[in-house]
């Protein structure tokens, strides 16, 4: 009888050995900085996994090589432990940023000039990202480039009416007044792209326009021109969202990821926002200068550094924003974005003291409410569409969801790092 080739192979040759699955130790730190170590993702189970011994199914971070695959943890706690710390990292930004920003306010009668700087921080920073080769750059074509510079004039004033309305009023009152910003993006897409609302949303809308009216009616420290500019800027942020999905069908730019979006956006705002604040400002800049820093260049140094941070940390805040929101659900985002107004108006009322009245908190309670109902009713309405068109190519018929799902590819938990000291490895397939 015959013995087939395959099984000859089988039996002549000795199977290879399994690699020996370890926990991390001392020695693997020098072979995974001498690049004798790849990072990787396996399933695992046993002591060294850190894992039930019974779950054959848990995957786990780890390093490998031919010898060894040595284990990190579960892919599950690496991820919950990613996501809060940018959740974290994403607020603390983000207070810090709201404070230094009033300060500077506080500080220099200048609040256009302020707001143009922090711009024109966040295009510096994104260009020496791109040039340091940090982050693959954008490729725009001249076609791409004009669909983008009305897209970046709305992002542009949506920045600086929001910065001036926090120099003209309280931090606190101005996030109550833009966490109406559903209501325009609601009307602007009834406008604009002829999108239907559903009277869910509608409804989820009263809460947001009572709260505000109640908080600003109730406000004890109300300003006509903070009010007037949180609900310009909400209007300008809401036309660069609209105009932006109603150009998806325009020539795009390439590598446009949200994070090179947004620093694509801060320099083509710059285009704007430099003449425009000269044009406003430059003739009373000089005295309102030396009203802050009085004589002597020593005394100017705080000021410009003040300065300096609240747009580092403005970038930075965008920045940490755009990877904490792709790494979770619509859901767990509203509640996120939620909090992190409840926060940065609790820190902001502490720090400056700002007088809130009881039917102004109210107020602001129901309306930040609101803006949670929003989000949940909007996610609702995408789910049950991507329900409905995965349904209809379960029948054949070709249906298109909402929007596309996020495939949620996680990257491994020491890459960042990896790419910051020069020894990225090719990752385990």
């Amino acid at each position: 009888m015959r013995v087939p080739a395959a099984q000859l192979v089988a039996t002549d040759v000795a199977p290879l050995a399994e690699p020996e699955i370890t926990k991390l130790a001392v020695r693997h730190f020098g072979e995974y900085a001498r690049g004798e170590l790849a990072p990787t993702r396996f399933r695992c189970f046993g002591d060294a996994c850190d894992v039930d011994a019974f779950d054959k199914t848990t995957e786990v971070y780890g390093l490998m090589n031919e010898r060894e695959h040595v284990s990190l943890g579960p892919v599950a706690a690496w991820d919950r432990a990613r996501i809060a710390f940018y959740f974290g990292l994403w607020y603390w930004l983000s207070i810090i940023y709201s404070v230094k920003n009033k300060q500077a306010h506080i500080a220099l009668a200048l609040p256009l000039t302020i707001a143009t700087a922090q711009i024109v921080v966040g295009g510096a920073v994104g260009a020496a990202i791109w040039l340091s080769g940090l982050r693959k750059a954008p490729t725009f074509s001249r076609a791409a480039l004009l669909t983008m510079v009305p897209i970046g004039l709305f992002h542009g004033i949506g920045h600086l009416t929001g910065v001036f309305a926090t120099a003209a009023g309280s931090v606190s009152f101005v996030q109550v007044v833009k966490s109406a910003g559903p209501v325009w993006a609601c009307l602007l897409s009834g406008l604009i792209l002829r999108q239907p609302v559903s009277r869910r949303v509608w409804l989820a809308l009263i809460p947001i326009v009572g709260g505000v009216g109640l908080a600003s009616a109730q406000e004890l420290a109300f300003v006509w021109s903070a009010f007037v500019a949180s609900a310009a800027s909400d209007l300008s942020l809401a036309l660069r969202n609209v105009y932006s999905k109603q150009n998806m069908d325009k020539p795009q730019a390439g590598n446009k990821t949200p994070e090179n979006t947004f620093y694509a956006f801060s320099i083509l705002s710059c285009l704007f926002c430099v003449p425009f604040t000269a044009a406003l400002e430059w003739g009373g800049a000089a005295a309102a200068w030396r009203a802050a820093v009085g004589v002597g260049s020593a005394s100017a140094w705080p000021l410009l550094l003040l300065i300096l941070e609240s747009g580092l940390f403005f970038t930075a805040y965008s920045e940490v924003q755009f990877r904490a929101l792709d790494s979770v659900s619509p859901v767990t985002h509203a509640v996120g974005n939620t909090m992190r107004r409840v926060v940065i108006m609790v820190v902001c009322i502490l720090v400056f003291h700002t007088p809130v009245s009881l039917l102004g908190a109210i107020g602001s309670a129901v309306a930040i409410v609101g803006s949670y109902a929003y989000a949940m009713a909007k996610t609702h309405e995408k789910e049950e569409a991507d329900r409905i068109a995965a349904q209809g190519r379960a029948d054949g018929v070709v249906a298109t969801p909402a929007a596309a799902l996020n495939p949620g590819k996680v990257d491994h938990p020491l890459l960042p790092l990896m790419k910051l000291v020069g020894k990225v490895v090719p990752t385990a397939q």
